[in-house]
């Protein structure tokens, strides 16, 4: 199946509506997570629910432990943008950026494309189950092919955002397929008609559904054990990052630093669901299933990665 290229030229004509349709989503997303967050059941649905639907277990940590302590946009570029991040004053772009040129479009299609493709490949070896190690090599490689396309240093959070989550929707489109879309003029195809791996496994008018089917209360004992779990299993990505850290100015070194701190709430978990998860396709088949352990803090219930394997959750391997 032909992967959807990036098209840098027809970026000007769609850009307004792919805005209109992130604000919305985002709207709709933020008041569906805060409501969901006051139950256990909904969270671990809501989490499983985003990766199997389109493989997105990017945007699924938003209910995570992950975003306990800071926005799970600041924690990505505090903890994984920051030690690429090259944007100053001195620091000069490729004089072709901006100039809307077919050079400049080829250029950039180039780049996302041979991100896209890299992002497949730790879809397949690493998986975004082991995000820390995703995105340290994911970023890693951007400033790499940056370099190599684009001739120069220059990178920022807006480039290195729309790079990772052009690829994110790509890879979903793969899985879904895709409608033709129009732009406003009625005649430019900025999305062209495509079916999807899930179209081919399960059927044109297929239809995946997740639900929690059992929850188990873990006892206060076993609460404390768990606390203790995370905590053994989260101060390690913070020390193997300290080194790279160290590394970088104050300002950033510290930011850094902070993100990975962030992650060590074992001291605020007050209670632990294990949530059993089943996926169903329309048929009433099941296609996965897997466990999902939540975490009471506060009022509010969070999903730990850390600690829920989501591999049988990607349901194309």
């Amino acid at each position: 199946m032909a992967k959807k290229e990036f098209k840098a030229g027809l970026y000007g004509v769609a850009a307004a509506v792919l805005v209109a349709v992130v604000l919305v989503g985002l709207t709709v997303f933020a008041f569906t997570s805060r409501y969901n967050a006051f139950s256990p059941e909904k969270v671990a649905q809501s989490y499983a629910d985003t990766i199997v639907q389109t493989g997105d277990g990017y945007n699924a940590l938003k209910v995570s432990l992950v975003s306990k302590e800071q926005k799970f946009g600041n924690f990505v570029t505090n903890a994984y943008m920051t030690p690429y991040i090259n944007d100053g004053k001195d620091v000069k772009q490729n004089e072709i950026i901006g100039t809307g040129s077919d050079e400049e479009a080829q250029m950039l299609d180039t780049v996302y494309n041979t991100m896209y493709d890299y992002y497949e490949e730790l879809m397949e070896t690493v998986g975004l189950q082991n995000y820390d190690e995703f995105y340290s090599l994911y970023f890693a490689k951007l400033k790499e092919v940056r370099a190599s396309v684009l001739q120069d240093d220059y990178m920022d959070t807006d480039f290195m955002f729309s790079v990772f989550e052009s690829n994110v929707q790509t890879y979903a489109n793969k899985l879904t397929g895709t409608k033709e879309k129009l732009a406003a003029d009625k005649k430019t195809v900025i999305q062209k008609a495509s079916t999807g791996i899930y179209q081919e496994l399960y059927g044109e008018d297929y239809k995946l559904t997740t639900a929690v089917t059992d929850t188990k209360e873990l006892s206060a004992d076993e609460v404390e054990a768990y606390a203790t779990g995370y905590k053994n299993r989260v101060i390690p990505i913070a020390q193997n990052n300290e080194a790279l850290a160290n590394t970088l100015d104050d300002k950033k070194s510290s930011a850094m630093k902070e993100a990975f701190d962030n992650l060590n709430v074992a001291d605020s978990i007050e209670a632990v669901d294990e949530c059993t998860v089943e996926v169903t396709n329309q048929n009433g088949d099941v296609v996965a299933n897997t466990k999902v352990y939540v975490v009471k803090i506060g009022n509010s219930w969070y999903v730990d990665n850390s600690n829920t394997d989501t591999a049988p959750l990607y349901l194309v391997k």
